[in-house]
């Protein structure tokens, strides 16, 4: 079998084990390349950030008595989330839209977690 026929087969049984998470990710990374932002992996902690993505999830957790909405976002490279005090939803802000948040970064558990940032709807 020359060489070629060898990368070809070895890289088409590569996708056939693919897994439904890693093609979810390559989706992510690449509906996000276009956004011109940090990637969620390498994006800094205790500093100004600009991070984009799709929004994967919202949920309404309470915080010191008070509603929060919690935004997880996926670019590919990792998740964040966004944390609205005092808010139950944001108008436009939908499960499958892209999104680009900034503000200051924090990890917590193994996350980032970017508490009232400011948002842009981009789809």
């Amino acid at each position: 079998m020359p060489w070629n026929s060898r990368w070809v087969l070895k890289n088409f049984r590569r996708k056939l084990t693919r897994t439904i998470d890693d093609i979810d990710e390559e989706r992510l990374a690449h509906r996000s390349s276009d956004l011109g932002v940090t990637r969620i992996s390498d994006a800094p902690t205790r500093t100004p950030i600009v991070i984009g993505g799709e929004i994967q999830g919202l949920q309404v957790v309470p915080r010191a008595g008070s509603p929060s909405l919690e935004v997880t976002i996926g670019d590919g490279s990792g998740r964040a989330v966004a944390v609205f005090t005092g808010r139950r939803r944001l108008a436009g802000v939908d499960c499958g839209r892209r999104i680009l948040i900034e503000g200051v970064g924090r990890t917590e558990r193994g996350r980032i977690l970017v508490v009232n940032p400011s948002y842009t709807i981009v789809e």
